[in-house]
C-alpha cells in the first residue's frame, strides 16, 4: 500500500531538484531542450513510479526538474525576424515604440527602456517588431518619461562584455537585448503609462529630489543607495574606499539592510511583547517600500528583509527554512535569471541564509552588549551575513577585503539608523521642512561615520589583496567546512 512521506520532506526534494536545476541550466539554455530529452526523462518518471520503495522520493524531484526545464525554456531568448535584435548589426534604424520603464537619469545622459513596436530600417522598410531596446540619450533635453510614445534613431547593436562586466547578462534579466549607444528622440504622444507603475515612479522621483533637497553630496547619493540601491552620484573615490573595505553591499539595498532596520524598529518597541513587534515593523517595511518606488531590487529586499526578522523571532526554524525556500522558488519561476545574473539577488539570498543559519550559533558572543536600539541584533546580522556571503563578493568585485570584518563591525550600528532617520527626515521634509532637516541631521551623523570608516579603514596598509582568479573548488570547500563546523557544534 502507498504510504504518505513527510510533506516537509517531499517538499525539501522537490524545491532542492527545481533550485539545482534552475542553477546548473545557466549553462544550457533553450527555449525548446531535444525531444530524446524529453523521452528520457519521461521514461525514468514512468519506470520509477512503479516502484513503492523509490517513488515516493523521486516523484517529487522528478516534477521539480521538469518544472525547471519548462520554465527554462518559457524565459529563453530566440534571435528571430520579429525581435529587434535581429536588426542589431550596427546599422542605423528607426524604433517606434513606448518608454516602458522609469528612466534612468544621469547627471551626462539618460538611459529608455524602448518596447518596439516597428522598426524602420536602412532601406525605409517598416517592419513589426517586439522587445526592449536600451537607449542612450545624451542630449538630456526635452525630457522623456515613462509612458511617452517615440521614435529612436541611431545604430543598433547587441550589448557585449565590458571588461570583466557581463553587460550583456546583465541586461538579458530585463529581457533587454538590443542597445543604442547615441539617439536621436522623438515624442509622438504621452500618457500610455500603466497607473499604478506611473504613481510609484513619480513617488520615487520625487522622493530622491528631496533627498537632493535636504542632503549635500556625497550623503544625498549615498541615502539614495542606502534606500533604494542606486549608485548614480555616489563619487568614484568613495565607491573606490566602500570596495576596499568591503562595505559596497551597503549601498546594493538587499534583505539584509532591511532585516537590519526591521530590528531597529522591532527595538525601538520594547515596551510591547515581542509577538507584538512584527506587525508594525512589517507595517513600517511595507510603507517605506511603497515610498521610495518599489522597485524589483527594494520588493524582493523587502521580502528577504521581512523572512531574516520572521527567523530571528520565532525558534521554528525549519518552517524559516521552507518559507525562504518557498520564497527563492516563486521569484525564480517569475525570472531565474535572478539567480544567474543579479547581485543583489544572490547576496539577498545568502545573507538571509547566513541570518537564519548562523545567527543562533554565535548569538552568546553578543550578550554583553546592549539591544538598545537593535544594535546587538545588527553586529549579529551583519557577521552571519558577512561569513555566509564573503566567497560571493571576492568573487563578484575581485578583491578580499581583510580589513571588512573590522569596517563591517564598525558600521553595523550606524546602517540601520542612518536609513531609519535618512528616510523620516526625507519624509517630514514634505509635511514641514525644518523638522525635516532637524531628523535628516541625525541621519547625516551616522551616514558620516560611515564614510569615515570607509576612508580611514581603506588607508590602511594591505586592507583589500587584489584576487585575480578565484577557484570556484575553494568556494565549494569554503561551504562544506562551513556547514561542517554548524553540524559539529549543533551536536556537541
Amino acid at each position: 500500500m502507498f504510504r504518505m512521506i513527510n510533506p516537509e520532506r517531499t517538499a525539501y526534494m522537490f524545491l532542492g531538484s527545481f533550485l539545482t536545476t534552475v542553477f546548473c541550466l545557466q549553462w544550457w539554455q533553450s527555449s525548446a531542450y531535444p525531444a530524446t530529452f524529453w523521452i528520457v526523462i519521461l521514461f525514468v518518471f514512468i519506470n520509477l513510479i512503479f516502484f513503492e520503495r523509490t517513488r515516493k522520493i523521486t516523484i517529487p524531484i522528478i516534477i521539480g526538474i521538469i518544472l525547471a526545464l519548462l520554465n527554462i525554456q518559457r524565459v529563453t531568448h530566440n534571435t528571430q525576424p520579429e525581435t529587434t535584435d535581429w536588426y542589431a548589426n550596427n546599422s542605423k534604424v528607426t524604433i517606434h515604440g513606448i518608454i516602458s520603464d522609469e528612466p534612468d537619469r544621469r547627471p551626462l545622459q539618460t538611459k529608455y527602456t524602448i518596447e518596439a513596436f516597428d522598426l524602420t530600417d536602412s532601406s525605409g522598410s517598416i517592419i513589426p517588431v517586439k522587445g526592449k531596446t536600451l537607449v542612450t540619450d545624451r542630449e538630456q533635453w526635452p525630457e522623456f518619461n515613462y509612458g511617452d510614445e517615440v521614435e529612436v534613431t541611431g545604430r543598433l547593436q547587441k550589448p557585449e562584455q565590458i571588461d570583466e562586466f557581463h553587460y550583456d547578462r546583465y541586461l538579458s534579466r530585463f529581457d533587454i537585448y538590443s542597445v543604442m549607444y547615441f539617439s536621436k528622440i522623438k515624442l509622438l504622444s504621452s500618457n500610455h503609462d500603466n497607473k499604478f507603475f506611473a504613481f510609484l515612479f513619480n513617488t520615487k522621483q520625487k522622493f530622491e529630489k528631496q533627498i537632493n533637497r535636504i542632503y549635500a553630496e556625497p550623503h544625498a547619493s549615498f541615502l539614495a543607495g542606502l534606500l533604494t540601491g542606486s549608485r548614480k552620484g555616489i563619487p568614484a573615490h568613495l565607491m573606490e574606499n566602500f570596495n576596499t573595505t568591503g562595505l559596497t553591499h551597503i549601498i546594493a539595498i538587499s534583505g539584509y539592510n532591511i532585516t537590519i532596520v526591521i530590528s531597529v524598529i522591532t527595538g525601538m518597541l520594547f515596551w510591547l511583547p515581542l509577538k507584538w513587534r512584527f506587525v508594525p515593523a512589517v507595517i513600517a517595511i511595507i510603507s517605506f517600500t511603497l515610498f521610495v518606488g518599489a522597485s524589483a531590487a527594494v520588493v524582493r529586499a523587502s521580502i528577504m528583509g521581512i523572512l531574516g526578522l520572521l527567523a530571528l523571532q520565532t525558534n521554528r526554524l525549519a518552517h524559516t527554512r521552507l518559507a525562504i525556500l518557498w520564497t527563492l522558488f516563486f521569484m525564480l519561476v517569475w525570472n531565474p535569471k535572478y539567480l544567474w545574473y543579479d547581485a543583489g539577488f544572490q547576496l539577498s539570498f545568502l545573507a538571509v541564509i547566513g541570518l537564519v543559519e548562523l545567527s543562533p550559533y554565535i548569538e552568546k558572543y553578543f550578550k554583553r552588549i546592549t539591544p538598545t536600539l537593535g544594535i546587538r541584533e545588527a553586529l549579529q546580522m551583519t557577521i552571519s551575513a558577512q561569513i555566509c556571503a564573503v566567497p560571493l563578493i571576492v568573487l563578484l568585485f575581485g578583491r578580499l577585503s581583510l580589513i571588512a570584518p573590522i569596517a563591517n563591525v564598525l558600521v553595523a550600528p550606524a546602517i540601520p539608523l542612518a536609513m531609519l532617520f535618512g528616510f523620516i527626515g526625507t519624509v517630514l521634509s514634505f509635511i514641514w521642512f525644518p523638522l525635516g532637516q532637524f531628523c535628516a541631521f541625525i541621519g547625516w551623523a551616522f551616514m558620516e561615520w560611515i564614510v569615515l570608516v570607509a576612508t580611514v579603514c581603506s588607508k590602511i596598509p594591505f586592507a583589500s589583496v587584489e584576487i585575480q582568479f578565484i577557484n570556484v573548488g575553494s568556494i565549494v570547500i569554503y561551504y562544506v567546512l562551513l556547514v561542517y563546523l554548524m553540524v559539529r557544534k549543533k551536536c556537541k
